[in-house]
């Protein structure tokens, strides 16, 4: 039955989406990661709600500006009273309102001296500028003060300058022990959120500032809050219907696909790996995704599914316009292109004219990938000995017959260990090609 134009949708998150919930609670780092409208602040909100007045949620519309400082009032309930209104502002509201709780004249204003020492010396530390608490009039100890920058007001900075303010603000409050941050990118440039990634995820830096904050929950779209150092901190948001369901990262081609995702899975703005595999169809990709990923581990692979061959073309030219001259990149020599038997006649030239070696171009004596797949894996699955027949979409054996999806389902889930036997071909040609490009010696 359809929502009526002013109910409010019955959001739920499912099972694994609440057992993924409990380990992010318990996370020192957790980053969020999806599409818009799939749920992430609603998870932060709700997260907030759970865990009580010790959580200190930051949401998106936090743009503020102001002249000068406003007077620290005490209030022995102010904790109380902001967790009260969050509760009644989030279980009340009738429509998606992102205010944030932080009001950034006052939250300056409510730190100690320590802790506003502790905010002018970070900002000097990522942003080179210099803070100082002033008097409106100089020579009156009795007139509001302002925050100078750099010899000007704090009102004639940038947004994104207090956007950073705020939240470095936000995380110096020790009222709190967890912080949630919706979008912590908005409104900052891409080399300021590197900055304050970096700062963030240190530890020596976390002791030393923040030693208050036991977990910081970040929702984000920016590749950049991901946390490399630990994969298994970061985690996808999805929605189907009012279910959201939250996945956790638990290997590196689950990091890889959440870069992708980020960078909007176009290759023109790719992380670029230690080596880029391009394979002709879903099931190529799959498959060498997975042996790559337990074979070289720690090793940062990107297998793009193109398609095709012609697609191929396509995205090597994405890759040039990406790498300006490819011939001249670096990179040239990272692409290996995987192609069947059967493949377009002038593939393989286009591929050498666009700066990729002829060495880096894999091409199978037989046309299709499932006759690459370990035999003891389909032996599981078809019965010892016999040969493999392909016919259309449909794979036998013994007279057991798959579809091609089907299978490398049933083969990638078995792939469990790096030290497993594969055709000679895949082991001299692929693992060869990889262990040359990047530099892996046995």
């Amino acid at each position: 039955m359809p929502y009526q134009w002013d109910a409010k949708p019955n959001t739920v998150v499912t099972d694994s989406g609440q057992q993924a919930l409990n380990r992010v609670r318990d996370s020192e780092y957790a980053v969020l990661v999806g599409r818009n409208n799939c749920g992430k602040s609603f998870i932060l909100k709700t997260l907030t709600q759970q865990i009580g007045q010790g959580a200190s949620y930051l949401g998106p519309a936090r743009h503020q500006n102001f002249n000068v400082l406003g007077y620290y009032t005490p209030n022995r309930n102010k904790k109380q009273e902001k967790w009260r209104r969050f509760i009644q502002e989030w279980q009340n509201q009738q429509q998606n309102i992102d205010n944030s709780p932080l009001n950034l004249q006052q939250a300056i204003a409510e730190l100690s001296d320590q802790r506003r020492a502790s905010l002018s010396e970070i900002i000097k530390m990522l942003l080179g500028t210099e803070l100082e608490l002033l008097y409106t009039v100089t020579d009156n100890s009795m007139s509001q003060k302002y925050i100078s920058c750099h010899g000007h007001n704090i009102s004639y900075t940038s947004s994104g300058f207090r956007l950073i303010t705020s939240l470095l603000t936000s995380l110096l409050d020790d009222d709190y022990d967890t912080f949630l941050i919706d979008e912590p990118e908005l409104g900052i440039s891409p080399e300021a959120q590197g900055l304050l990634a970096d700062f963030l995820y240190d530890r020596e830096h976390r002791r030393n500032y923040f030693p208050h904050v036991k977990t910081l929950i970040i929702a984000t779209h920016s590749t950049i809050f991901l946390d490399r150092r630990h994969i298994s901190n970061n985690y996808t948001v999805a929605k189907t219907g009012d279910a959201i369901d939250i996945r956790q990262a638990t290997t590196i081609t689950d990091f890889n696909n959440i870069h992708f995702f980020l960078l909007g899975n176009r290759l023109e703005t790719l992380y670029l790996p230690a080596c880029i595999v391009l394979t002709e169809g879903k099931c190529d990709r799959a498959y060498i995704s997975r042996v790559l990923e337990t074979r070289y581990s720690g090793v940062q692979f990107s297998v793009i599914n193109a398609g095709s061959d012609s697609r191929m073309k396509e995205i090597v030219s994405l890759a040039g316009s990406l790498l300006t001259d490819l011939q001249k990149s670096p990179y040239r020599t990272r692409i290996l292109p995987v192609l069947d038997s059967t493949h377009g006649q002038d593939i393989v030239e286009m591929f050498k004219k666009a700066g990729i070696p002829e060495e880096n171009i894999i091409i199978w004596d037989k046309n299709g990938i499932e006759y690459y797949y370990p035999d003891t894996v389909l032996a599981l699955i078809f019965g010892a000995g016999g040969e493999i027949t392909i016919q259309d979409d449909v794979v036998s054996r013994n007279g057991v017959a798959y579809k091609k999806w089907e299978l490398c389902e049933k083969v990638t889930s078995k792939i469990t260990d790096g030290n497993l036997e594969y055709p000679t071909e895949l082991s001299t040609k692929l693992f060869g090609a990889v262990d040359r490009v990047c530099n892996i010696t046995a």
